[in-house]
């Protein structure tokens, strides 16, 4: 592994090269060449070779932020794959840089020739004295922003999925000991009657697929599930996956009964703990608290679906078909998935409702949304867009299978028997238009234009047609 400062690597970091590779990434893309270029200049440039190894596990390395320039990196703990860089300005270690801890429970290596720059903690520190930051703070602060809004998105995305039906709790017990794990689930099912339980009874079956089930609540002795040991690293290495569950925890352990470790394990975000031997009584009281406080989430949950929810038809609102749109089109860029939207019109809507009244047309809007929700993909959002227009926005969808989506609601829609369908102007049918990002436009708001203008000239042609926009 060669390392060069910028002064020995005058030749790296004087050519243009890799600006212009990483400025296309997501996190550098809105930085300019010449503030991307002296931000390179301040790293550490590392090459290596292939199979070579540029972090060990336990090996307490301080805090660096690292960015792939070129080649591929995979990133593993205990022998399990964590996560892979092979794409030019993909970054690592920025946890570390936060956090203040070393980059100690982690070995990354070298799949091929690679070359990295790193940056060390010390360049990311800026004293309450200072009136203006780094070069490479800013670096940082931006990649962290960038960071949280590809977070956002993919939350929002994953609110799609949404069940119907409140889900039945979750709960994981880790703990080696078949005793202690059989008195915590026979409480629990005394106190979280509705709730289900899973036993993990070793440290390696939970590491080998720790999110193989998304938990609502862990419980965990993490000195029985890592065998005795108490070591700080293998305990926070525990805990830290415990905690990506984005789940409430409760450890219940000897490890507790000291002071030191109860602080240790606060550090880590642990809130409630309970010492073995423990009391029947402690762990209802406990356990109860959780329940209560896992429900009163429920709620709030159901009421920010329905500030979301178009109350007549169930869809997706325009706030929350906006919020989607957004999400999407910023995970673009690192996702490079093509994106469909599909705008349907009730065909003839308003002289419907004034031959039959607006509560039957209600009843059509209903039931023109329920078609739609049973048509589209897990995943899909179909919201009310406004008046009798809907929209369906369709991820990792190319046109071809949009418009087939798209031709599937149309045609069950047309085969459903509304009341008082049978007018002098036909049957009740809907028209659609369909766009395709970035094969048809370059902003949400130009997709949703070329859609409407697709559905125009389908209402114009006659309705009851899909009509997509045609490539230049």
């Amino acid at each position: 592994m060669q390392r060069k400062s910028p002064s020995q690597s005058k030749e790296i970091y004087d050519s243009d090269k890799f600006v212009r590779i990483i400025k296309s990434s997501r996190y550098f893309r809105n930085i300019s060449l010449d503030n991307l270029k002296e931000i390179l200049c301040q790293g550490e440039f590392v090459s290596l070779r292939d199979g070579e190894y540029l972090m060990h596990d336990k090996q307490f390395k301080p805090p660096e932020l690292i960015i792939l320039l070129e080649g591929s990196l995979v990133v593993t703990s205990k022998n399990h794959f964590i996560m892979r860089l092979n794409h030019p300005g993909d970054i690592f270690g920025e946890m570390s840089i936060i956090s203040d801890n070393p980059n100690s429970y982690a070995d990354v290596i070298s799949e091929e020739d690679s070359l990295v720059v790193i940056f060390p903690k010390h360049l990311f520190k800026v004293s309450e004295e200072d009136t203006k930051v780094s070069i490479v703070y800013y670096l940082f602060a931006h990649i962290l922003a960038e960071k949280l809004r590809h977070i956002t998105a993919r939350s929002q995305l994953n609110n799609s999925t949404r069940l119907n039906k409140e889900p039945i709790p979750l709960i994981g017990i880790l703990d080696s000991d078949k005793q202690s794990r059989k008195k915590i689930k026979s409480t629990l099912e005394k106190i979280w009657i509705n709730s289900r339980v899973i036993e993990i009874n070793s440290y390696h079956n939970f590491f080998e697929k720790p999110f193989e089930n998304n938990f609502d609540f862990i419980i965990t002795d993490p000195e029985m599930i890592i065998r005795g040991s108490s070591q700080k690293d293998e305990i926070r290495n525990l805990i830290e996956i415990c905690s990506s569950h984005m789940a409430p925890m409760l450890v219940i352990s000897q490890y507790c009964e000291k002071l030191k470790n109860r602080q240790f394990l606060s550090e880590l975000g642990v809130t409630d703990f309970l010492t073995k031997p423990f009391s029947t009584f402690d762990l209802q009281h406990l356990l109860s608290k959780f329940r209560k406080d896992h429900y009163i989430l429920q709620e709030l949950k159901n009421v920010e679906i329905m500030a979301d929810t178009d109350r007549l038809t169930g869809l997706a609102n325009r706030r929350r078909m906006d919020e989607f749109l957004e999400a999407i089109f910023n995970l673009f860029p690192e996702e490079k998935q093509p994106f469909s939207l599909i705008i349907a019109d009730v065909d003839q809507f308003k002289q419907y409702n004034d031959a039959h009244g607006h509560q039957l047309g209600d009843i059509i809007l209903a039931s023109v949304a329920a078609i739609i929700k049973k048509c589209i993909r897990r995943g899909d959002l179909a919201a009310r867009f406004g008046g009798d227009e809907f929209v369906v926005i369709l991820p990792n969808c190319d046109k071809e299978n949009a418009v087939l989506i798209a031709n599937k609601i149309r045609v069950d829609i047309a085969k459903d028997k509304f009341k008082y369908q049978q007018q002098q102007l036909g049957k009740q049918t809907c028209t659609f238009g369909v766009a395709t990002f970035p094969e048809d436009a370059d902003t949400t708001e130009l997709l949703l234009k070329k859609a409407d203008d697709s559905l125009y000239k389908a209402k114009s042609d006659g309705r009851n047609k899909v009509i997509a926009v045609k490539p230049l």
